[in-house]
């Protein structure tokens, strides 16, 4: 019997499952719903069926039983669970520190999560990078801000972290300054300029926002001068507004690399704003289990000169 074999959480057989494993165990009792568990890791609803199966087979447990409409986590997945959460990155930074890599040869997934305005320029040369000097590795993006990515990092769901990221990283990120990125403002060619602060409060404007508000940065400075804007328009995406520029009069303050890849792509004007938003810092952050692993630290690497290839240093 399992109680008369090995004392403590973990004797349920001489050889825990796999790391990936691992993390999906802690994703499923987290989430307590296979798809969102999966959803965590980049996995497919299948995948992480097939990943609660073998969890199951290995801890001889049911370890999520259905009540209803939702999953009940067994008394047994609970032990499991706390006993495996606490030290899952640390045992993943002590793997992953003795595993060699060769990327030429390797077959693995790199997990990067980033901000939109930074994907829309940086996945073309880092996708071009990865397939040549590593042709059997995958990469997985998420988009985020820098309150969902901070949450991602911190469960181990991302290898790194690429954008605005804020100030609320995990207490065991390490994190790197890339670029402080500055503003302008995009319309579309056939509208006025907004030279003038006049100008570009009178305008009526587009902004992208992941959440619901309608309000940032810009219109704090405003307030601080006793002006204000209207935004009528707010999008999830950067992408987004390369088909509601165009033939509107709206204009969108965005970050200065992104207003530039704009502007090329869907023909837009680009101008400097006529106020001074601070600089944006754009930041690499991974966590402390990833630090030392030889492979994640290649795959910074190569996210770090992807970037600065595109925007340079500073």
């Amino acid at each position: 019997m399992r109680g008369n074999a090995t004392p403590g959480a973990l004797a349920t057989s001489d050889r825990l499952p796999d790391l990936n494993l691992l993390r999906l165990f802690v994703a499923l009792v987290e989430e307590r719903h296979v798809t969102r568990a999966g959803s965590r890791l980049f996995l497919s609803q299948p995948a992480a069926s097939g990943g609660l199966k073998r969890l199951r087979e290995q801890f001889q447990d049911p370890l999520l039983v259905r009540e209803g409409h939702e999953l009940r986590v067994t008394a047994r997945a609970q032990e499991l669970y706390d006993a495996i959460a606490p030290r899952l990155e640390e045992l993943a930074a002590a793997v992953g520190a003795a595993s060699p890599f060769d990327p030429a040869a390797d077959s693995r997934i790199f997990r990067l999560g980033c901000t939109d305005a930074v994907a829309f320029a940086i996945l073309p040369p880092l996708l071009s990078r990865l397939r040549t000097a590593a042709p059997n590795c995958s990469l997985a993006v998420r988009i985020g801000d820098y309150q969902t990515l901070s949450n991602q990092l911190m469960h181990g769901e991302l290898s790194a972290a690429l954008g605005y990221l804020g100030e609320e990283l995990p207490a065991n990120a390490h994190i790197r300054v890339l670029r402080h990125a500055q503003w302008a403002v995009l319309r579309d060619p056939s509208t006025p300029s907004v030279a003038t602060l006049d100008a570009y409060c009178t305008r009526l404007h587009a902004m992208v926002t992941p959440r619901s508000g309608l309000g940032d940065f810009v219109d704090a400075l405003l307030h601080q001068k006793g002006l204000s804007r209207r935004v009528v328009l707010g999008v999830s995406s950067f992408a987004l507004l390369s088909v509601t520029l165009p033939g509107s009069d709206l204009v969108a303050t965005v970050p200065d690399f992104v207003g530039e890849r704009l502007a090329l792509r869907a023909g837009l004007a680009v101008e400097p704003p006529p106020i001074s938003p601070p600089s944006l810092p754009n930041s690499l952050a991974w966590s402390d289990a990833q630090d030392r692993d030889p492979a994640e630290r290649w795959f910074r690497k190569q996210v770090t000169e992807a970037f600065t290839g595109v925007f340079g240093r500073g």
